[in-house]
């Protein structure tokens, strides 16, 4: 996901998002544990789309 589509988002679906990928890195991490990853890159993926999302979460709150 790139930063100027986590932009265009509103408040709403960026909430939305970030519950999506809290999700998908709990269970990546999950699955990492268990010695069952596969491609350990979707987990530095899903890490920095959840990065991406707070930071323009933030970013719209203080503008607010």
């Amino acid at each position: 996901m790139l930063p100027n589509d986590v932009r265009k988002l509103n408040a709403g679906e960026l909430a939305k998002k970030e519950g999506e990928l809290r999700d998908r890195v709990a269970r990546l991490t999950m699955k990492r544990n268990a010695r069952r990853l596969d491609k350990p890159s979707e987990l530095v993926a899903a890490r920095r789309d959840l990065a991406r999302v707070l930071t323009v979460k933030n970013e719209k709150g203080a503008k607010a």
